[in-house]
């Protein structure tokens, strides 16, 4: 009994002393940088460290012209011979455009004591990477191009910009390290395109082809715009293995295409009522009824529809003359959409005409865009004839307000003789006192009389309510919905992984995952990409492991594409985990 008290004493002493080590372990702050010296548009990481504390708070250090992705954070903690130690880290992916010298300086962080602590500055040097041409194993057998639609372009036409490979090894894995810069231009990533492989011949000799990166771009200003080069990582197999178990590698090359003109230009002439889009479109028009009374309105639609930037369309002029109808501001939907490799949509406008007159009148809705193709203004425009009719409301005739000219008009006052007679009041009166009905005062009296009331109350309420959901935003309701519309792309991969269609199973789980995070995180589409999304969620204090998985499936999504990867095993897998990934973050 006194030989198993002496044990516990003696275990508590050691956890103490333990405990007390443990405490005096050493509180550090450094920077660990993983290159010293890196190949242009080469991605190499810095890491801030931080032992045997807790950050309270951390101010990242000035990158000064590096591309910084980040952070990545990361927590450990060991016990080693009665030493207990912990780490909090803070990773950064660093990208340089340009080669030269760069310096990474001080990170500051506050530690949960209070305590201020500061990493050492770290240098990098960035030099300019050989091109393919100099490796004699891809010279002639691997090259990247960045090809334009069209060379030549007006403000506001829509050029596709695609990145594309080719090559007569066979690659299994490829990676953007940069993509190209678009000055002066927006632009927009489509999120399907065709990219399907396809074999042709350049200069005499075969090529596999494939876009890897499609991309639709709409020049702003005049002049020669430079789209700078694109840059991507490739994994080729090679027999130069390690040992008789593993006889091949995947060797990486880093391969460059060359910067492109696009040779920009006015659009020709000054025409008046031009909408401002460019490109394809078409019109159509909706009253909602030719024949009114004085008494109703007029909804009159009008809806654009095309290939282009639909977001630069203005407020077309809907031809209403403001003698024979008050117009007011119309109410504007906008439908981006992607189709056939190109970019466009809907825009819709809804307006209300109010009749200040009665009689037979036109309205000349028009719409005048630039054609890219015809290179010349196109009008489109309609007539629609409404007719109105006298009503309970007085307005005077299309003769009377022609008359008038700019002259106020006074409706005819109403006579007297049709106005509701009153009498006039009482003088004197006399009542006599006669017994009530059953009816009158009873219950059943009462009831019927607040019904009325009653259904009103109830009427007004549901008109609020109704008008409360009217009021939710396009945002909010995206949000809402975002895990609804996934789950019916997903549904459509579903049907593509059974039908056995590995290229539509692994487009449609992208567009569901890069469609769900636009929608859930209020993130625009024309922002979102493969590449960039780990940027963005972090930004939205995403959990680390949720945004690794969603990258790891958009990498394999797009390696399978490439690789033209069919295991149904694989697939299964892939859908899987979508499905619970979206769940979890929905």
């Amino acid at each position: 009994m006194k030989a198993t008290k002496l044990s516990y004493i003696l275990l508590f002493l050691l956890l103490a002393l333990s405990s007390t080590l443990s405490l005096g372990q050493k509180v550090s702050f450094e920077a660990i940088c993983n290159g010293r010296e890196v190949l242009v548009g080469n991605p190499f990481e810095v890491t801030f460290q931080l032992r045997n504390a807790k950050v309270k708070k951390i101010e990242p250090p000035s990158f000064n012209g590096l591309q910084a992705q980040g952070p990545n954070i990361g927590q450990s903690f060991s016990y080693v011979n009665g030493r207990s130690s912990t780490n909090e880290s803070y990773s950064y992916y660093l990208v340089a455009n340009k080669p030269g010298t760069y310096k990474i300086g001080s990170a500051k962080v506050i530690t949960n004591t209070g305590k201020t602590l500061k990493s050492k500055a770290v240098t990098v040097k960035v030099v300019d990477r050989p091109s393919t041409d100099d490796n004699a194993d891809l010279a002639g057998k691997v090259f990247l191009r960045t090809e334009l639609s069209n060379t030549d372009a007006v403000v506001g036409e829509q050029v596709t910009v695609d990145i594309r490979i080719y090559t007569q090894v066979g690659i299994e894995q490829t990676e953007m390290v940069k993509e190209p810069t678009f000055e002066n231009m927006y632009s927009h990533y489509l999120r399907s395109f065709a990219d399907r492989p396809e074999i042709v011949v350049v200069e005499g000799d075969q090529y596999y082809t494939q876009v890897i990166r499609r991309i639709v771009v709409f020049p702003s200003k005049p002049g020669v715009i430079i789209v700078e080069p694109a840059i991507i990582n490739i994994g080729i197999t090679s027999n130069r293995g390690r040992g008789m178990f593993n006889p091949f590698s995947l060797e990486s090359y880093t391969i460059k295409s060359l910067p492109v003109e696009l040779n920009v230009s006015e659009l020709g002439g000054a025409v008046s009522g031009f909408s401002g889009a460019v490109g394809n479109y078409e019109m159509q028009t909706h009253v909602s009824k030719n024949k009114i009374t004085s008494d109703d309105v007029v909804e009159l639609t009008m809806r654009i529809r095309g290939q282009g930037d639909i977001k630069q369309v203005l407020t077309p002029n809907i031809g209403a003359d403001k003698k024979y109808f008050d117009q007011f501001k119309p109410n504007v939907n906008e439908d981006i959409r992607e189709g056939g490799g190109l970019l466009g949509g809907v825009k819709e406008f809804q307006y209300v005409l109010t009749p200040k007159a009665t009689g037979s009148f036109t309205v000349n809705p028009k719409f005048i865009y630039f054609d890219s193709k015809e290179k010349k203004f196109i009008t489109i425009d309609t007539i629609i004839t409404i007719d109105v009719s006298p009503g309970t409301g007085k307005l005077p005739t299309k003769a009377e307000r022609d008359a008038a000219g700019d002259t106020p008009l006074v409706v005819e006052a109403i006579k007297s003789e049709d106005l509701i007679g009153f009498k006039a009041p009482l003088t004197s009166a006399q009542f006599t006192k006669e017994k009530q009905g059953f009816f009158l005062g009873s219950f059943l009296f009462w009831v019927l009389s607040l019904l009325p009331f009653l259904g009103l109350i109830g009427f007004l309420q549901w008109k609020k309510k109704q008008a409360a959901l009217g009021n939710i935003s396009d945002k909010d309701r995206k949000r809402d919905n975002a895990g609804s519309e996934a789950a019916i792309r997903l549904q459509a991969a579903k049907t593509a992984l059974n039908q056995g269609d590995s290229k539509l199973f692994f487009n449609e789980i992208s567009k569901a995952l890069l469609g769900f995070v636009s929608d859930k995180y209020n993130i625009s589409t024309v922002e979102l990409t493969k590449d960039n999304v780990r940027q963005k969620l972090a930004a939205q204090d995403i959990a680390a492991d949720k945004i690794d998985s969603l990258v790891g499936i958009l990498q394999t999504s797009e390696m399978a594409l490439f690789a033209g990867l069919t295991n149904s095993d694989s697939m299964e897998k892939v859908y899987q985990e979508s499905t619970d990934l979206i769940q979890l973050m929905s």
